[in-house]
């Protein structure tokens, strides 16, 4: 087959997703696999080979992820629950001061966007930012614009959340690595993200609604900071103690321990039963033991199934050489192959509102283009989580949650939400472009 029609198919295959998932509201799962069996068929693939392909594409991704996307659905469900992600909040708050409270805001968001989805952390803090709204004079189009920031970005770039566990796994990533430099990458992000909203002098008032129920969880008995932070920090700690070990003592008893514990599996199990101490005696009940597990299991079905038919996807692209036939065309533009996972995240999620989807779907596409693209698979997982931050609009549930719960215009809501991810990606991107031209990633 020509190189022509093989990227001409792939591109096809591809657009057919997006067209299928943005206009005609399928959902990402079946449109994924729908452009899979397309593209398989397209490139040649023997119709007795395909469902197995498909089966061996999925089955190789998730096997190392699944179970910690679950457990981090856990250990986002107690957080919500137990009332300690107002208190990390509160706390923040504290700690920064009156002058800088829209930093506190970003910085606690950022916090509870690694264990939690962004848009809980809206629905979640948004009573408690109208508050800080009214009582420092500012507009909630800064104030629940950098509440969505700080969480969006870590939600982009920082596991255990769905969507960087899955591009970590399918770009064979330690995630150690990916928690380091997403943590690293995410806080010059989120610093220009609220630089922006700063400038932002557009009056928007809170609405009553949520200052009344502010006023009404006053009387709420909330955990310490302390034990709020635990579940979130233990696994972290755990994870990078495990790389230190296996770096520089490998074979140690102590190397040998972390292997074990600081695996982000282990780790992340550890934290759920850690995260205990927020629940008090009634973690013994059936709604903890068993009514939230269920929940959790509901909300890591998406990503794990959409995550293994990225991993199909990736098989079928490996198996048509895709990779070899864009690499050809990007060194006839001489465009930089830094670049190329970056504007494909960028493309996705601007289409399709996701930008979960957005970093998967992009992983999996650039993981068998990476040698020849000239990255590293470090280099692309950030490429990627950036890439997939700029310009959320109009198609995204978490603009429309922010938006509306912060009681913005939709012209408000993009100049926001869409003005603050598109810095905030677009830096992220050229600290990844630095990092990769310096050699460090």
């Amino acid at each position: 087959m020509s190189t022509a029609y093989i990227l001409t198919a792939f591109a096809a295959s591809i657009v057919l997703m997006i067209v299928l998932i943005s206009k005609f509201k399928v959902h990402p799962a079946m449109g994924i696999l729908l452009s899979v069996i397309i593209l398989g068929i397209a490139i040649g693939t023997p119709l007795e080979e395909i469902a197995g392909t498909i089966n061996k594409g999925f089955a190789n991704t998730i096997e190392s992820i699944a179970i910690i996307i679950f457990l981090g659905c856990i250990l986002g469900k107690v957080l919500e629950q137990t009332n300690a992600a107002v208190s990390i909040t509160k706390t923040t708050v504290r700690m920064f001061g009156t002058k800088n409270v829209i930093w506190a805001i970003a910085a606690s968001a950022a916090i509870l966007g690694i264990p939690v989805f962004a848009d809980s952390v809206v629905i979640l803090l948004i009573p408690i930012v109208s508050v800080l709204a009214v009582e420092t004079g500012k507009s909630m189009i800064s104030y629940g614009g950098a509440l969505y920031l700080g969480a969006l970005v870590t939600h982009s770039l920082v596991p255990p959340t769905p969507g960087p566990v899955a591009a970590a796994a399918l770009l064979g990533l330690p995630i150690s690595d990916a928690i380091i430099w997403g943590i690293i990458v995410s806080v010059p992000s989120i610093i220009a993200g609220v630089l922006y909203l700063e400038r932002l002098k557009i009056p928007v008032q809170p609405k009553e609604e949520y200052l009344i129920a502010a006023k009404n969880a006053d009387d709420v008995v909330l955990p310490s900071t302390t034990k709020s932070l635990i579940p979130i920090i233990v696994p972290i700690i755990l994870i990078m103690l495990n790389t230190f070990f296996n770096t520089y003592f490998a074979k140690s008893i102590a190397a040998n321990v972390f292997s074990f514990v600081g695996d982000p599996l282990t780790a992340l199990l550890i934290a759920c039963f850690t995260s205990t101490i927020l629940i008090g005696p009634e973690w013994k009940t059936k709604k903890v033991l068993n009514d939230w597990v269920e929940e959790s299991i509901r909300t890591a079905a998406m990503p794990i199934i959409v995550t293994g038919l990225g991993g199909s996807l990736a098989i079928f692209i490996k198996n048509a050489k895709v990779a070899e036939h864009i690499a050809e065309a990007v060194a006839n533009t001489a465009i930089p192959g830094i670049l190329i996972p970056i504007l494909m995240a960028a493309i996705i999620h601007v289409i399709t509102g996701s930008n979960t989807l957005g970093v998967m779907t992009t992983a999996a596409l650039v993981q068998p283009m990476l040698e020849i693209l000239n990255i590293s698979p470090l280099a692309a997982f950030l490429a990627c989580g950036t890439g997939a931050l700029m310009f959320k609009h109009s198609n995204s549930s978490g603009f429309w949650v922010t938006t509306s719960m912060s009681n913005m215009t939709l012209t408000q809501g993009i100049i926001s939400i869409g003005g603050f991810s598109t810095v905030a990606g677009f830096v992220g991107a050229v600290v990844t472009i630095i990092l990769h031209y310096i050699g460090l990633i």
